[in-house]
């Protein structure tokens, strides 16, 4: 039986062999892994006047390979209309203020990353759509990692499209937007099957009637495009930890319609505390859902002047792997007439990522320009 036993253990150590390579094979990330990125913080949109329609909103970096240097190889696109005051068609012209906060994340041999976007169409009555989004992480380049997580990278939304309700009002122009009663954002559920990643994407961007006739009409029928962006990240050996937050400010309706800047949120409201994991030199996060849902109590909705998420690290222990953040989602509809007391029900998901090695450097956007659209460069 001897001979017979060294047969098979011949045969354990083969199969032992095989599998091992297979599974080292598994994890060996693609030689053609992108190490660098921009990690998406924060972002929003504000007008320096006034409070307006919603018709074009964008806050989105540009992805075209990977970048030999983060933040300054990668541009940055936002856009802002908010109909004819903001364009100089009404008794005064605006200007918008864009808003992005970011990691400039680069840690090679730990982490990669993949952007892209996804499509939808908001058709009224209904307020928000999601989509199935599947990657190839061949073509990604995102084989052989260990762990992984996707974020958001960018929204947009364009009201100025063609309309496929029959019963939308053609005396109305869809490119003058709608009173808003809030937007989000988000990715989620994410599988890994078959070198394929597979999760969905959601938006949201809810309309309230306000004092314009043709508007409250046409809002009922409405289709609004919209554009969420992602960020695949591959780990070879990190950690990621999801967290939530919510909270809720509310504003009351001014005594003689003119409301001066509403306040944020209080520190103590904004905090959130996550439990990662201990020993990783290296932490950083990004959101993977962010929502305002406005105007609880009332039935309409107003004009907007502020809408901008902001989260920052405010401390790490490597040692525990606990993180402090501040979570700071920000609406206000505060302007010479503001017609509706203001609720904002703001929540929003982020995950801590923690690397062995590497460097995320935060960096911070806030930045006026001129009415519609543009392309501006970090930092």
């Amino acid at each position: 039986m001897y001979p017979a036993l060294l047969i098979l253990l011949s045969l354990a150590a083969w199969l032992g062999f095989a599998l091992g390579a297979k599974a080292l094979e598994k994890a060996t990330p693609s030689s053609s892994a992108c190490p660098r990125a921009l990690v998406m913080r924060g972002l929003g949109l504000s007008w320096q006047k006034l409070n307006h329609r919603i018709s074009l909103w964008r806050v989105a970096p540009q992805r075209g390979g990977c970048p030999a240097r983060v933040p300054a190889d990668v541009p940055l696109d936002v856009a802002y209309v908010g109909g004819s005051w903001t364009t100089g068609g009404g008794f005064m012209s605006d200007r918008p203020v864009a808003h992005y906060h970011y990691y400039a994340v680069d840690a090679p041999a730990s982490v990669s990353f993949y952007g892209g976007q996804a499509t939808l169409f908001i058709d009224a009555p209904a307020d928000e759509a999601q989509t199935k989004v599947t990657v190839d992480l061949v073509a990604a380049n995102l084989t052989g990692f260990t762990q992984y997580v996707v974020l958001l990278d960018g929204f947009e939304l364009r009201t100025d499209v063609p309309q496929v309700d029959s019963a939308y009002p053609p005396k109305y122009d869809p490119a003058l937007g709608y009173t808003s009663r809030g937007i989000g954002a988000a990715v989620k559920d994410l599988t890994i099957d078959q070198n394929k990643a597979n999760f969905t994407t959601w938006a949201r961007f809810d309309h309230g009637p306000a004092d314009r006739g043709g508007m409250n009409a046409a809002m009922a029928h409405a289709r609004t495009k919209v554009i969420v962006h992602y960020l695949l990240v591959g780990m070879m050996s990190g950690k990621a930890t999801l967290a939530e937050h919510a909270y809720t400010m509310t504003y009351e309706k001014p005594r003689l319609l003119f409301q001066a800047q509403y306040e944020h949120a209080p520190p103590a409201m904004r905090r959130l505390e996550i439990p990662g994991a201990p020993g990783y030199p290296v932490a950083f996060h990004g959101l993977q859902a962010f929502d305002f849902a406005l105007f609880k109590s009332v039935e309409h909705g107003d004009y907007m002047r502020n809408m901008v998420v902001r989260t920052d690290l405010l401390s790490y222990d490597p040692t525990t792997g606990k993180a402090m953040l501040d979570v700071d989602g920000f609406a206000s509809n505060a302007s010479l007439l503001t017609y509706e007391r203001m609720e904002n029900a703001f929540s929003a998901r982020l995950a801590l990522i923690q690397l062995p090695q590497g460097s995320a450097v935060p960096g911070d956007k806030v930045v006026e320009f001129e009415t519609g659209e543009t392309t501006m460069y970090l930092p």
